[in-house]
This record gives C-alpha cells, sequence and structure tokens, in this order.
C-alpha cells in the first residue's frame, strides 16, 4: 500500500527489547549515507566513534537517526519487527517525525544525481563472526520511484518496489568482528569495521524529494542454512529497518531520446557503414546495397538534379559521392 505523505514516515511503535534473544545484541541500523565510499569506509572511525562530534560528517542519514553521541542509540533507534508481524503487514518505518531533517543542524537527507551510485554502512553487531545467524540473510534499498509517496507496511517489501530490482547479502564479504565468540580469529576487517552497501539512482529520476526504506530480513527461510546451527537452533527471524529520505538533484546520467539516436545516426552511416549499423537495424541493411550500387546507379546521374556541376567530370569519382547519399536517404526514408 502506497502512502501519499511525502515526509512523514508511517507511525509504529518499537518492540520491546526484552523479546530479542538474551545471547546476542540482535540490532543494526544505517549509521550513514554517501556517495564517496572510501570516506564512508576508511573513515568510520570519525562518525561511529566520535560521539557528538561526528555529526554531520556523513552526506545524508536516516530520519530520526539521534547520533553516535547518544548512548541509548541501541534501543532508541533500532526498530525491530518480529517475522509474524512482517506478515502482518506491519507500518515499515518508525515514527520521526515531519521535522526530522529540519530540527538539527546536521542530519540531513541524502542528495544524489540521477545515474549516480550511494552508498551505506552498518555494523554487522555480531551477525555475521558470532552467531553467524545474518550469514545468507538479504536486504535491499525500496521506494515508490515517485515523488510525494512512501511505502507504508512491510508488505509493501516486495521484488517490484526494489531500487535496483535486486536484494543484497547482509554479508558483505569484509566486514565482521575481529574473534568469533569462542575467541578464534574472525578473519574479517575487525570490531567497528561496518559493512558496505550500496544502490543506484537510476539515469533519468526526477529531481525531487524521495522517501525510502532499507530493509533487512534477518532470517533465512531454510533453517538448515544457518552456519551455526546452534546458535541458530529456535530462532524465530525478525526484519529491521532505516527509513531516510534522497533528494535528487539535476545532472547526472540520464536516457537518451529516440530523436537524438536518430540525428546522430545519419552522420554516423555516411562515415562508415559498420558503424552505422549501431543505432537501427533498418541502416544495416543498407550498408551493402550502397557497396554493389554503382553498377546499378548508372543512371543515376540522369536522375540526380543537375545541380551539381561536376557530375560531368571524372565519372569514376562521382559515382561514389553522388550514390552513397542516395541510399542513406533511402534508409533514412525507410526506418520509420
Amino acid at each position: 500500500m502506497l502512502s501519499t505523505i511525502s515526509s512523514a514516515v508511517a507511525l509504529a511503535p518499537l518492540l520491546a527489547l526484552s523479546m530479542m534473544p538474551h545471547h546476542t545484541d540482535a540490532h543494526t541500523w544505517i549509521d550513514c549515507f554517501d556517495t564517496d565510499r572510501p570516506k564512508l569506509y576508511d573513515q568510520s572511525a570519525s562518525y561511529i566513534f566520535g560521539g557528538a562530534g561526528g555529526n554531520g560528517f556523513c552526506a545524508g542519514y536516516g530520519a530520526g537517526y539521534p547520533g553516535r553521541g547518544d548512548g541509548d542509540i541501541g534501543t532508541s533507534y533500532t526498530y525491530k519487527l518480529l517475522k509474524n508481524e512482517v506478515g502482518a503487514g506491519s507500518p515499515v518505518c518508525e515514527n520521526s517525525g515531519t521535522d526530522t531533517y529540519t530540527n538539527t543542524d546536521w542530519r540531513k537527507r541524502l542528495p544524489v544525481a540521477a545515474g549516480q551510485t550511494a552508498y551505506f554502512s552498518y555494523l554487522p553487531n555480531g551477525h555475521i563472526v558470532k552467531d553467524k545467524k545474518g550469514v545468507g540473510t538479504q536486504h535491499g534499498i525500496y521506494w515508490t520511484g515517485q515523488v510525494g509517496t512512501s511505502l507504508s507496511t512491510t508488505l509493501d517489501m516486495k521484488p517490484e518496489n526494489l531500487l535496483d530490482g535486486h536484494t543484497m547479502d547482509y554479508d558483505d564479504g569484509n566486514c565482521g568482528e575481529t574473534v568469533d565468540r569462542n575467541g578464534n580469529p574472525g578473519g574479517r576487517a575487525g570490531d567497528g569495521k561496518p559493512c558496505i552497501g550500496s544502490f543506484v539512482v537510476p539515469a533519468g529520476t526526477a529531481p525531487g524529494i524521495y522517501n525510502m526504506v532499507w530493509y533487512w530480513t534477518f532470517w533465512l527461510d531454510n533453517e538448515s542454512a544457518y552456519v551455526d546451527q546452534e546458535q541458530s537452533k529456535g530462532y524465530f527471524g525478525a526484519a529491521y529497518s532505516t527509513c531516510f529520505e534522497m533528494e535528487v538533484t539535476g545532472g547526472g546520467a540520464s536516457a537518451p531520446t529516440s530523436g537524438s539516436i536518430q540525428s546522430e545516426a545519419a552522420p554516423i552511416v555516411q562515415a562508415t557503414a559498420p558503424m552505422g549499423a549501431t543505432p537501427t537495424p533498418g541502416e544495416t541493411t543498407a550498408a551493402p546495397v550502397v557497396q554493389e550500387a554503382p553498377v546499378a546507379a548508372t543512371p543515376a546521374p540522369g536522375v540526380t538534379p543537375a545541380a551539381t556541376p561536376v557530375a560531368a567530370t571524372p565519372a569514376p569519382v562521382m559515382t561514389p559521392e553522388a550514390t552513397t547519399p542516395a541510399p542513406v536517404f533511402a534508409a533514412l526514408v525507410e526506418m520509420p
């Protein structure tokens, strides 16, 4: 179901943290959005461990993001929905107020150009190296694709609403704590290094403010697929989300119009026939006829307007010049 109230995200209650498993910190959210991946990863300590001093470091933030200066961020910003609530169509976004991007001088919506790649970061919180239940689970970026609308419930989290048309592995292949739950080397980037996800704003996206949802389904439908069967035993499953706004600015890549493709086709065909085959199939068949046309084109000089006095001089030179444009014009006429 789509909502036409743009900036306000759907109101939903936070679930009691007592329902979360006690053997793991089951919470994940997006800390930072940016179009600069090295900044997001290499300088992650600035916004993860910088406290309030890291506020404003990122190009964009989730709606209602309190910043790492809030010592209670793990409970205040986590938005969790149990698996049965997901199936019931619960609100997919936590209420953060309509002024979430104006009531501070640092929390901003993500600015991005059409066709540009954006990145986001999140900590694995033990779900890859410690309990390993996050390995194989999926997350993605969802939207309506239209300014002034938003996705309202978990039932809207379906493939056709994915920005990139696909989900991503929660495990990016790099992030994870220094040691596992038994104290053995984790073989990953280490404590404090975030996981990085990305998405591309489609070329030709109209400028404006879009309501977005990062949504992670923290469960596997096939229970035997969990890496650590002991840790996953009895695990029910939950989903997590971070809702945010993205402002598409002018510029960026845009889809070419049919008019621009046609206008470029004519000079390419006149120069070299093989390149001319790229824009339209009709011109591909016209090119070979041009090379064999001189024999059949003998009477063409009489048909061609006498406005070209040079035609009477060296016939061998004039034949290519006169016959080459003729098939081109014919091809252009037949293209529609």
